[in-house]
């Protein structure tokens, strides 16, 4: 079987299944956020990348940093997601738009939910301040500049 390996920082949200095979690990990019439902079948995802609720990423399939796949897409195996394009699904047609996506905003919601399993540990429940959410944006900035991703 193959090995899942889950980089720094990585969401991983209910109900998600992450399967491998004797073929293929799944690789899990630095700050990548996989919303609820999704499934990730044997295939590579890069950092900052947002894979949207209800998503499938098939055998073999690669999403190039800072790609967002939106809700319900499915990304059939050995399909090649360009670095950086916003992907949606309408009416049954897979449509990927290159250059489209909003990493910086995947990276600020990675850096909040970080930041919101800390509060959590300590036993704070209450929101994000104002100048929290922006400190977020600020550093999303920074935290892409290091990846090589601005």
């Amino acid at each position: 079987m193959g090995r899942i390996r889950l980089e720094r920082g990585v969401n991983i949200q209910d109900n998600c299944t992450i399967h491998t095979d004797s073929k293929g690990s799944v690789v899990v990019g630095a700050y990548t956020l996989v919303g609820h439902n999704a499934i990730l079948h044997g295939c590579q995802i890069g950092r900052a990348c947002l894979i949207g609720i209800g998503s499938l990423v098939l055998d073999g399939a690669r999403v190039g940093d800072g790609a967002m796949i939106t809700a319900g897409c499915m990304i059939r195996g050995g399909m090649q997601i360009e670095a950086g394009s916003l992907v949606i699904q309408k009416g049954g047609e897979l449509k990927v738009y290159p250059g489209k996506a909003r990493y910086l905003q995947t990276l600020a919601g990675s850096l909040e939910y970080i930041a919101l399993a800390k509060r959590w540990q300590q036993g704070h429940f209450g929101p994000f301040s104002d100048q929290e959410l922006v400190r977020f944006q600020a550093e999303a900035i920074q935290l892409a500049a290091q990846l090589g991703l601005s």
